[in-house]
């Protein structure tokens, strides 16, 4: 039996809100195209170690000099890990770097994201190619980038006696899992406005930036409370980022009294996820029948 996919511009429902409900079909959809993406996910992979001697090597070499470079900085250089209660210079280190694999993870995503469509053309502009599952290996090679990071991090951490995990180390796919679903939705959003205006992909970088340093990457909360009282439980709120930086922390086991509980932050975490993911879709999908034209 053979199936025939079609589409109609003329006719197809243009409302964002008329997508929300059709979003359930959008996993099955994912899952008949699932070898097309498995070669997108290859061909990503491999094009990062294409015609270099060490190969896939490089992004295992690549967290490991990156860590060795924060350990030494933040950690023995400036001493950043000493706090009161907890473990020392290396702490911090690690601290550090657990935040750093995540918002990388996440700008990874989302930069990609912008410009999947634009870069594509050849593909969006024929008719039965469905391009709202373009975004999914984007998403999913950003999630190998950062394990490749987090099991780094949690083996230097075990040796050197500074992380501990526990039970939430088994809760990590979880977390990936709600890093995937807003990934995707930041990036359909993304995707989608780039099509119109080519400036987003460049000032989506500029603001990533800021939204790094307004994340506790480089900081622990404690801090913005001390420092920035009236503006801290705001930046707390709007931020996505922050109760998945939190969450992915606390399940490589990074001992810290005020990251906060693993479910809470986990929750907020799939809130954020779901709320991005359903208006990245519906926008995306709203808009989709332009798109062949503005490429």
């Amino acid at each position: 039996m053979t199936f025939v996919r079609h589409y109609d511009a003329a006719t197809a429902p243009r409302g964002a809100f008329r997508h929300l409900l059709p979003i359930v079909g959008y996993p099955a959809l994912v899952w008949r195209n699932r070898y097309m993406l498995q070669n997108f996910l290859r061909r990503d992979l491999m094009a990062r170690a294409h015609g270099s001697y060490l190969g896939v090597g490089w992004m295992l070499l690549q967290p490991l000099f990156q860590f060795a470079v924060y350990y030494l900085i933040f950690g023995l250089l400036f001493g950043g890990g000493r706090v009161e209660g907890q473990a020392g210079d290396e702490f911090f280190a690690f601290y550090l770097f657990s935040g750093v694999i995540v918002f990388y993870s996440i700008l990874e995503a989302t930069n990609q994201g912008c410009v999947i469509i634009v870069d594509n053309g050849n593909l969006v502009k024929k008719v039965a190619f469905p391009s709202e599952v373009l975004l999914v290996h984007v998403a999913l090679v950003s999630l190998v980038i950062y394990l490749v990071g987090a099991v780094v991090c949690l083996v230097a951490g075990l040796i050197a006696g500074a992380m501990h995990p526990g039970w939430t180390l088994l809760a990590l796919p979880l977390v990936l899992v709600v890093q995937f679903m807003m990934t995707l939705g930041l990036g359909m959003f993304l995707a989608n406005i780039n099509v119109f205006i080519r400036d987003v992909a460049q000032l989506w970088r500029i603001f990533t930036m800021a939204w790094m340093f307004l994340s506790p990457v480089f900081w622990r909360p404690q801090l913005m409370h001390d420092q920035l009282p009236q503006w801290a439980d705001l930046i707390f709120l709007v931020n996505p980022a922050y109760p998945l930086i939190q969450a992915h922390r606390i399940a490589l086991g990074v001992a810290d009294p005020h990251l906060g509980g693993f479910w809470t932050n986990l929750g907020a975490s799939a809130l954020w996820a779901t709320g991005l993911l359903l208006l990245g879709y519906s926008l995306f999908m709203s808009r989709k029948h332009k798109f062949a034209d503005m490429i």
